[in-house]
């Protein structure tokens, strides 16, 4: 009971800091794919490996993180997908990753009966996210360099 609750308190901190919104989590032309449910993540896993984004419009460190995200998502768009969650249009979502700060970032290399399967900065596959996270503004370079590492590991299955 006391972890719901928990978790519930974060989900509404999550979704009211910062200012207010002032339009969606991606452009209506972009490849980043919005997430509306775990679902969503687990059947693109299907096709390779997943680039996941967790934040919302007015967050600055995630205006920051854009740009970079939509290069991604357009450089890998045969490769890999990149999904983003928005907090506050999904606050279930992003609990279920247990997001305590935004921009929050993770590649989903594959999936087990145990779940998610993700891949460290350094080319580790774990179950543990919290290893596999990237919080904050971060160099485009990491997220492409841990994202060719999760290509690579599927192509090697």
């Amino acid at each position: 009971m006391n972890k719901y609750l928990f978790l519930c308190i974060v989900a509404l901190l999550i979704s009211f800091s910062g200012c207010l919104d002032n339009g969606t989590g991606s452009s209506a032309n972009s490849t980043v794919v919005d997430v509306q449910d775990l679902q969503q993540i687990d059947e693109a896993l299907v096709s390779g490996p997943v680039l996941v984004d967790i934040g919302f419009a007015s967050c600055p460190a995630c205006k920051i993180m854009k740009p970079a995200i939509e290069e991604i998502s357009q450089e890998y768009a045969e490769m890999a997908t990149v999904m983003y969650i928005d907090t506050r249009e999904n606050p279930g979502v992003a609990v279920a990753f247990d997001v305590y700060s935004v921009p929050d970032m993770f590649v989903i290399v594959n999936s087990s009966s145990e779940g998610y399967l993700y891949m460290t900065h350094e080319g580790d596959i774990t179950r543990d996210r919290n290893i596999a996270r990237f919080i904050g503004v971060t160099e485009k370079a990491v997220l492409t360099k841990t994202l060719d590492m999760a290509i690579a590991s599927r192509q090697n299955e």
